[in-house]
């Protein structure tokens, strides 16, 4: 803050001894100007010495004193020394005129001389502060890489309005606590004010304290898959760098769900990763679920026109097709009717008999007990303005890591064809 007021009140000083300079060098003095001060340096002179000869009879005649010859009485009007100390001549003038621009462009010259040097002064302390900052910052640099880690933040920055809420987290709340890094949710947040007549329309805010006691700086990503009962495809929550051997606590937002309640928060993706080196310091093998000390549960939410069109003693998959201009695709609902935590995947699409890819379903986590929802599945790299229109098949295939032998697959499922699944 001192080096950058220093170099902006030279800048500053710089400026106007540039302008000062370029006046001085320009040396802007008029005509009419110069030669008012010939003038009067010839009529000072003409005044120097008013003491002349008579030229009837040779007496010393004080012009200040006698108007005629005291001795004589003759006049001087018409002497020649008299006239000439009052007509001096154009030529006289031109030459006083040319000393004093003389005299003024030497002093101006001068003083060009002093400014420039000043200016050149200023100048090398501006680049000498600039050199210095710069060796210093090289020498942090050099010392401690350029890094920006995440900091230690507060809820009323980062979220004002939102207040801790009755939902208590049951447990210890640790997300991750391995090779060093440990992450812990340790709050839940809402805002009182984003709760209607019609219901809590906002989100939530998670608290999280972040240690990170790797020795090195490091990448972090966090996903989480569900809330209360509700999951969908892999909800980012954040991807940031934090700094070595440093514990914060950050706030993250989550749209995953309309309730202020929160009864289970699960969490399936955590990567960790060194920033040099990209080295992997962790990732998260199982979903880890955090309960909280409400009982609330997101009912099932299906689609308008949603049609069964697969089910057996693990799950149900529900379709809904939606059409917007020339984009449309498919959305499925899905019920895990099981007691353990599935994931699906799709294969491409089976259009009028031809595969086509399509926007997978890349093995997104369905957890036990909860219901999913699909993003919209269209096709890739072809136009097809309205898919109902074609004969659309797709296979959906489920895997159980807790048991293997779980897995199976849906078959082609037609698309086009209403239901008739009790």
């Amino acid at each position: 803050m001192i080096f950058a007021l220093v170099i902006v009140a030279l800048l500053v000083y710089l400026i106007a001894e540039i302008i000062h300079y370029c006046k001085v060098k320009a040396n802007v003095i008029s005509r009419n100007e110069v030669k008012k001060a010939a003038e009067e340096k010839a009529r000072n002179l003409k005044i120097d010495d008013p003491i002349i000869s008579c030229d009837y009879c040779g007496a010393k005649v004080d012009t200040r004193i006698h108007k005629v010859c005291p001795q004589c009485g003759g006049a001087f009007d018409r002497d020649i020394e008299w006239t000439s100390k009052f007509n001096v001549k154009s030529e006289f003038i031109d030459e006083q005129t040319k000393e004093i621009i003389s005299q003024r462009e030497e002093k101006a010259q001068e003083e060009a001389k002093k400014t420039l040097k000043r200016i050149r002064n200023t100048i090398f302390a501006l680049v000498g502060i600039n050199l210095f900052v710069l060796g210093i910052g090289l020498i942090f640099l050099l010392m401690d890489p350029l890094f920006s880690g995440r900091g230690n933040e507060t809820i009323d920055k980062q979220f004002s309005g939102y207040v801790k809420s009755g939902n208590a987290i049951q447990g210890d709340g640790v997300i991750c606590d391995a090779n060093g890094f440990k992450i812990t949710l340790t709050g839940i947040y809402t805002n009182p004010k984003r709760i209607g007549d019609d219901g809590y329309y906002g989100s939530i805010v998670m608290e999280f304290q972040v240690e990170n006691n790797t020795g090195k700086d490091v990448s972090a990503s966090l996903y989480c898959a569900g809330n209360s009962g509700m999951a969908c495809e892999g909800y980012i929550l954040f991807y940031d760098d934090f700094k070595k051997n440093k514990t914060v606590t950050i706030y993250e937002q989550m749209y995953l769900g309309e309730s202020e309640k929160v009864s289970e928060l699960v969490f399936n993706e955590l990567r960790v990763s060194s920033k040099k080196g990209f080295e992997n310091i962790y990732e998260l093998k199982d979903p880890v679920r955090i309960k909280t000390s409400c009982n609330f549960t997101y009912p099932l939410e299906l689609e308008e026109n949603s049609v069964l069109v697969f089910s057996n003693d693990m799950v149900d998959v529900y379709k809904t097709y939606k059409c917007r201009e020339n984009d449309c695709g498919y959305i499925f609902t899905i019920v895990n009717k099981s007691d353990k935590d599935l994931y699906v995947s799709s294969d491409n699409f089976l259009i009028d008999g031809a595969e086509v890819d399509s926007d997978k379903l890349q093995k997104e986590l369905i957890p036990s007990g909860y219901w999913f929802k699909s993003d919209e599945l269209d096709p890739l790299g072809a136009d097809y303005t309205d898919l109902s229109k074609n004969n659309t098949h797709v296979s959906l295939s489920f895997f159980c890591k807790e048991d293997p032998a779980l897995g199976f697959s849906t078959g082609y499922l037609d698309l086009n064809q209403q239901s008739d699944i009790e």
